[in-house]
């Protein structure tokens, strides 16, 4: 049995902004397990705020352009996406509905629409902030680089080569878990066109964040488990919950381990820093002078 809006125990707008809060707590929460009272050095990480405002800008930003990205859309969308799934469809096969047909389990439904949309939506946020109170200028820096990466090849991708969501496939026989009539379907599709398919942002950030941070060392090994345990749950919620493809997925592997690759380059690192650096101080300069 799946809810319906008016089954649901609280209205949508108590439901979103207990989202918000259990994700503000959540951000301390994490700093806490993953940094520690005694290391957190709020004026530190304030400076490195400062210092590093255009990345985190852009680490904060960027998800924002999928919001907007259907101003460019053309009218003949529609036609080409029915053309694009069937062919994603005929690759992918139906190996999804087999796995649905075996797990149809409301409990197991609602921990992987938990996984999808707040755990997340939470690593995106919560990465940029646990790097500033590490003051871990380098990975900071690369990882912004890789999520610009992943955004540029992501959004030509949603534009011109629109994907249908499997879920509202016809032919696939794939039950739409994510998009049945609840709070946490409504949240989504307020912000997902559905046809923002291939490849997968979710695979490739989730991971392109993984991939980032181990190459950065010790010094995130715990924070490194929970993201491979969020890689694996996201990357099967994704198909269980009638949304990717497995093609889908693939994409978003190879896209994840291309950004992070290009990301790792010096000489990339610092020709996109040196503009980066030049922005920044013209903007902090503007700042103490209207202060003056």
């Amino acid at each position: 049995m799946r809810f319906r809006e008016d089954e649901m125990p609280f209205s949508y707008e108590l439901f979103f902004a207990l989202y918000i809060v259990s994700m503000i707590v959540g951000i301390f929460a994490g700093l806490l397990m993953f940094v520690g009272w005694k290391d957190l050095f709020w004026r530190k990480a304030l400076e490195s705020a400062r210092y590093n405002v255009l990345y985190v800008a852009l680490v904060v930003g960027l998800p924002l352009l999928m919001l907007i990205e259907h101003i460019f859309r053309d009218p003949g969308e529609s036609t080409r996406e029915v053309i694009y799934t069937n062919w994603i469809f005929s690759i992918s096969g139906n190996a999804i509905r087999i796995l649905q047909d075996r797990l149809d389990y409301q409990l197991l439904v609602d921990f992987f629409i938990l996984v999808y949309v707040w755990v997340f939506t939470y690593i995106i946020y919560f990465t940029p902030v646990l790097l500033l109170a590490k003051n871990d200028r380098a990975t900071l820096r690369r990882y912004a680089i890789a999520l610009m990466f992943n955004y540029a090849v992501l959004l030509p991708f949603y534009i011109f080569f629109p994907v249908s969501v499997t879920g509202f496939y016809a032919d696939s026989g794939i039950t739409p878990f994510l998009y049945v009539n609840t709070n946490w379907g409504r949240m989504v599709t307020s912000v997902d066109p559905l046809d923002n398919d291939f490849p997968s942002a979710h695979v490739s950030l989730i991971l392109t964040g993984l991939l980032v941070l181990l190459a950065a060392g010790q010094d995130y090994r715990r924070y490194s488990y929970f993201l491979a345990a969020a890689t694996v749950g996201i990357t099967f919620s994704v198909l269980y919950l009638g949304v990717h493809w497995l093609a889908d997925v693939f994409g978003g592997f190879l896209l994840a381990v291309g950004a992070v690759l290009f990301s790792g380059s010096e000489r990339i690192q610092m020709a996109f820093d040196r503009y980066v650096r030049k922005i920044t101080r013209k903007l902090t300069e503007k700042k103490e002078g209207r202060a003056v």
